[in-house]
């Protein structure tokens, strides 16, 4: 039904059930971009991830989805225009794995990459993030950065050592705004992409979700300590249209309420216990807030 308003439809999957009568079935439908889930480029390191899968298992997945959609596109509803990307969950556990991902597209045919920080979900893979320091910066204040400079580099060889030393500590200091070739570095704050983009997530029995954050109940890390989310759905595809759903009044006002963003800074605030969990904030909204949601300041990037 969504592909038949001309609008994108995304799976994100781990692809273990990829076969040829899975990818016929999803180009068939319309699907115009499918991402799989691979945080290891090596086998070893896969399976130890993604516990009983095999990575050449999904490298065979891929190949027979790309079959399809090269030879067979023009007699599905997808047509052509399909495209396959990479979601990628950084750790200081597999970040090595990030220089063989040209490569690694090149051969298999991936249109894009997704690389986003890890949710951490127990502590032990609390100490596998790679941004516990970022998480604490504050983009939002003008009035710290009008005294801090703005720099702007050139286009240099990366692979120099003393090149590489540099813009780490570079990317660690306080700047106004860092631009490599006039580009500006930076991430949104207070910004959800997926209100933005004007995206639904459905949920596996039909339920309809503003955002990836709240489609499902879990219990994840902030701050080193443990924050319980809680799913929230405004309707369900297999009782009403998704049309209906989506013009429903509470969603819109809730639509409405995030482009707003009048949630708490709890990111750089903690001063006080409802960042634990998302159903109420010290401004008075109920649940969903969306307050402590690392997906608001770019540190997940989850598709």
């Amino acid at each position: 039904m969504a592909s038949s308003r001309i609008k994108k439809v995304e799976l994100l999957t781990n692809g273990t059930l990829l076969d040829e009568e899975m990818s016929r079935n999803l180009l068939e439908a319309g699907l115009t971009m499918l991402w799989i889930s691979i945080d290891s480029l090596e086998p070893e390191g896969y399976e130890k991830i993604r516990v009983n899968s095999k990575l050449e298992k999904i490298i065979t997945n891929i190949k027979i989805f790309n079959r399809l959609r090269e030879y067979n596109g023009e007699s599905f509803k997808s047509k052509n225009g399909v495209k396959l990307g990479i979601a990628f969950v950084a750790m200081k556990s597999n970040i090595n794995q990030l220089e063989k991902m040209p490569l690694f597209c090149a051969i298999h045919g991936i249109n894009k990459v997704n690389v986003s920080n890890l949710l951490p979900s127990d502590e032990k893979s609390l100490d596998d993030i790679l941004y516990s320091r970022a998480l604490r910066v504050d983009t939002s204040s003008e009035s710290v950065f009008n005294i801090l400079p703005e720099i702007n580099i050139p286009i240099m060889d990366w692979n120099v050592e003393s090149v590489g030393k540099s813009m780490n500590e570079l990317l660690k200091s306080q700047v106004s705004s860092l631009s490599i070739c006039n580009n500006k570095i930076s991430r949104k704050s207070n910004y959800c992409k997926f209100i933005e983009e004007g995206c639904s997530f459905i949920k596996y029995n039909g339920n309809i979700s503003p955002c990836m954050g709240v489609l499902h109940s879990s219990e994840t890390y902030l701050f080193d300590e443990k924050r319980k989310v809680y799913h929230h759905y405004f309707g369900n595809v297999l009782n009403d249209s998704l049309e209906d759903v989506w013009n429903k009044e509470e969603y819109s006002i809730f639509r409405e309420k995030v482009r707003k963003f009048n949630f708490p800074p709890c990111i750089i605030c903690g001063g006080c216990e409802n960042w634990k969990e998302n159903k109420e904030d010290c401004f008075g909204n109920l649940k969903p807030t969306c307050g402590a949601c690392l997906w608001s300041e770019g540190i997940i990037t989850c598709p």
